[in-house]
């Protein structure tokens, strides 16, 4: 089969790059749905009218995409994948590390993840949500964590905060983030002074109790404030550890 330049790119097109094209249009037109079964090889071969090595590769990309999954044997072939947020967040936090976001801009993303979902959970938390979030936080002032492992509690309870809002969007974003955030806080040097303060935990606090009285643009205001304090100390910490020329 000939091959045939996008208009786009104006430039030759390949068959594979031409076969995930049409997979990915009708996905996201709607034409093919999550867990739907596109075909098995010889199938798909008729239905594209290309050879098997075209195909082969079109379905390996399709399937680093995480488009599809394939099954190999007798009832095997290719069908659209299920919805994975861990894959999504995986995929995000290690194209952070990649385009050397710096520290600011990881924290931008963050503040603009969890002041929403912070709003959110003020209107959709339940009981129960209220409940887990305040025995965590009694939990994360009461127990002596250090380093890696008083970062990672914190980080986990922000999540929970997030997970309150029921957006899923933010959710994985905020799992993506997290990873990056982990780096940050561990190159800041003085991890204890920035996730362990009092003084964190008190704002913290006040956030849980804006969302358990259904204040969501107090819990909105009271995370922005305290996240911005974050923001500033680590970024003044990075800064000062980093060599000079360094980005954050």
């Amino acid at each position: 089969m000939k091959k045939r330049k996008t208009v786009e790119e104006g430039r030759v097109e390949s068959l594979p790059s031409r076969i995930v094209s049409q997979v990915l249009d009708a996905l996201f037109s709607r034409r093919l749905k999550p867990g739907e079964f596109l075909g098995t090889e010889a199938q798909l071969i008729e239905t594209y009218q290309a050879s098997r090595v075209p195909v082969r590769e079109a379905l390996g990309r399709l399937e680093a995409l995480g488009v599809v999954s394939i099954k190999s044997g007798v009832g095997g072939g290719a069908s659209i994948a299920t919805g994975e947020s861990s894959q999504l967040s995986t995929a995000l936090a290690v194209q952070f590390m990649l385009l050397g976001v710096m520290a600011e801009e990881v924290f931008d993303a963050r503040i603009a993840v969890e002041v929403r979902a912070a709003e959110l959970a003020a209107m959709n938390a339940e009981a129960g949500d209220i409940k887990r979030l305040n025995s965590i936080l009694v939990d994360l002032r009461r127990t002596r964590r250090e380093g890696r492992e008083a970062i990672e509690a914190i980080l986990a309870y922000h999540l929970a905060i997030v997970e309150v809002s029921r957006a899923r969007t933010l959710i994985t974003l905020m799992q993506a983030l997290s990873q990056a955030l982990l780096n940050l806080y561990l190159d800041a040097s003085d991890p204890a002074g920035s996730v362990g303060a009092e003084t964190g935990y008190r704002s913290l606090g006040e956030v849980l109790k804006r969302i358990e009285s259904r204040d969501a643009a107090g819990a909105s205001r009271a995370m922005h404030e305290h996240l911005l304090r974050q923001r500033d100390s680590v970024v003044r910490r990075l800064k000062a550890t980093r060599p000079e020329g360094e980005d954050a």
